[in-house]
């Protein structure tokens, strides 16, 4: 692993959701975000400062200056793409933006089970 590997985020996500393993699919072939993308189940969460529970309610980015989650995360997610992405995810995550996205986002996490997806990263 590279110096520039090693200070990547880390993007914590519901590996046990289709839905959720789409959404990461997207953002590794469309975004080509700049982020590791852990499915939190296969990971030792102790070495992150979040919770099981804080994963199991909404996706997590983790950097050097902190912990994103929910709708904030995925702008973050957005802000390391390519291309017209990093624009997407400012909008998403400013001020007067941010409380419709998190709207957005709670109604997606709550419905998640229901929503297209692929194969989930993990299965039980």
């Amino acid at each position: 692993m590279t110096d520039s590997e090693a200070t990547m985020p880390v993007v914590l996500f519901d590996g046990r959701c289709g839905f959720c393993t789409w959404s990461v699919d997207f953002a590794r072939k469309y975004v080509r975000a700049r982020a590791h993308f852990l499915a939190y189940q296969t990971v030792d969460l102790d070495q992150f400062p979040v919770s099981r529970e804080q994963c199991e309610t909404a996706v997590q980015w983790v950097d050097d200056s902190g912990v994103s989650s929910g709708a904030l995360a995925v702008g973050r997610i957005l802000g390391v793409g390519s291309g017209y992405w990093p624009l997407v995810g400012r909008v998403v995550s400013s001020p007067a933006i941010l409380p419709v996205s998190e709207r957005v986002y709670r109604f997606i996490a709550r419905h998640r089970g229901r929503l297209w997806g692929v194969a989930p990263a993990i299965s039980d």
